[in-house]
């Protein structure tokens, strides 16, 4: 689940929120926003607070993804 469906979900504020984790609801606003991502041990205390409801691979999703690239075949890679 997204931090931010939790949050809105539960109608937690997120300075309450901010505070029970131990950031600034500035932080909190930039980990919702995917803006930035969360060291591990706010990763681990987020994933507490929300009774594991929120789980550090929720955040995964949010990592930019690298278009792959076609691989040639034998044939097209030969001189």
């Amino acid at each position: 689940m997204k931090l931010a469906a939790y949050l809105a979900d539960r109608e937690i504020k997120d300075s309450d929120f901010a505070a029970r984790i131990g950031v600034t609801r500035q932080t909190l606003w930039r980990y919702k926003s995917g803006e930035r991502r969360p060291e591990w041990d706010v990763l681990e205390r987020i994933s507490r607070a929300t009774d594991g409801q929120v789980t550090p691979n929720d955040f995964l999703s949010d990592a930019p993804t690298v278009p792959s690239l076609p691989i040639p075949t034998m044939a097209e890679a030969a001189p």
